[in-house]
């Protein structure tokens, strides 16, 4: 039996996370159809909320992935957190009035935060020398990022 490659928990996480948005992005659609209200606009929640759930996953899993395994393999694994949500997002956005700029902008900066939070995490890896520090210091970096991001969705300081 072949042992399980590092990178499949952080892709199945992605497909679980798209099929997540994905059915609740189908059920409010159509609760806003029976309601005579805007689909659109639950397209455009998709988008945001798909956008805050992976920029979260990568804050909380980027760094600790990099700290442990090194940047290749935190760098796949974010990449598998993130790509299986585009076709979901290239749907939500084409039934959206979100602009294109805007929606690949959060794109762009997802695949950035998934090269360069590996390469901090790997970072903290050589400079603490100990894998149980490496993680803990981390793990506690991507909650504080986490918790940033969070806090700053409702500022407008950021496109998610």
């Amino acid at each position: 039996m072949n042992p399980l490659p590092a990178h499949r928990p952080a892709a199945v996480s992605g497909l679980l996370l798209a099929a997540t948005a994905a059915l609740w992005w189908l059920g409010s659609t159509r609760l806003a159809l029976d309601d005579g209200s805007d689909a659109g606009q639950r397209a455009a929640d998709t988008l945001v909320a798909l956008g805050l759930a992976r920029g979260i996953a990568l804050a909380l899993f980027g760094l600790r992935a990099g700290a442990l395994r090194g940047w290749r393999a935190g760098a796949i694994q974010a990449l598998g957190l993130i790509a299986p949500s585009w076709p979901l997002v290239g749907l939500a956005w084409s039934a959206s009035t979100a602009a294109l700029l805007q929606v690949a902008l959060v794109e762009g900066l997802l695949l950035f935060a998934g090269a360069v939070l590996p390469l901090v995490g790997r970072g903290l890896g050589r400079l603490l020398r100990r894998s149980d520090l490496a993680d803990a210091a981390a793990t506690a970096l991507g909650v504080g990022l986490a918790a940033a991001l969070w806090y700053l969705r409702g500022v407008g300081s950021l496109p998610v």
